[in-house]
């Protein structure tokens, strides 16, 4: 019995001490995630174009118009360079809505691409209460070819999470 005991504590101690091994050694990825922020008249979030989060496009939506307009940062210059551009008012039906009330926000999803374009890692959700819906926008990854150019938006896809309001 004093062995079986000796003996669990010894395995104990060895799988412990493995562990520990393993946390030390495998690397650990840091927690990110995009963000947003706005008021009522507009919105801005972050939405990432890579996998490894290294690099972020910035939108912001103007919650009176419903313009949507984004921007990334070229790495080796510092400056803006690829430009989007969406109206997201003609999408939600809200030319005779007074106020459309819009919320925002992003999340990564790892679209395929086609035709030798890639999508950006990130997609948008913008959901409008008066129309009751949410859709969602993605983006191409910013290249040479398009740099100075203003590209659109893709709408993918939207739900409903309520009956329409006020229309």
């Amino acid at each position: 019995m004093k062995k079986s005991i000796l003996r669990s504590g010894a395995l104990f101690l060895a799988g412990a001490f493995a562990m520990a091994a393993a946390y030390t050694v495998i690397p650990q990825q840091q927690a990110q995630a995009p963000v947003a922020n706005g008021n009522d008249k507009f919105s801005m979030v972050t939405v990432p174009i890579l996998e490894t989060f290294n690099q972020e496009a910035v939108f912001v939506l103007n919650n009176l118009t419903g313009v949507l307009v984004g921007s990334v940062i070229n790495e080796q210059t510092g400056k803006f360079t690829h430009r989007y551009l969406h109206n997201v008012a003609a999408d939600f039906n809200t030319g005779n809505t007074p106020e459309p009330k819009y919320a925002i926000v992003t999340g990564p999803v790892n679209l395929r691409g086609s035709g030798g374009v890639q999508p950006a890692y990130g997609v948008i959700y913008i959901a409008e209460l008066s129309s009751g819906a949410v859709i969602a926008y993605a983006f191409n990854r910013p290249t040479n070819r398009n740099a100075g150019s203003t590209m659109e938006l893709a709408k993918l896809d939207f739900f409903q999470f309520a009956d329409s309001v006020g229309k």
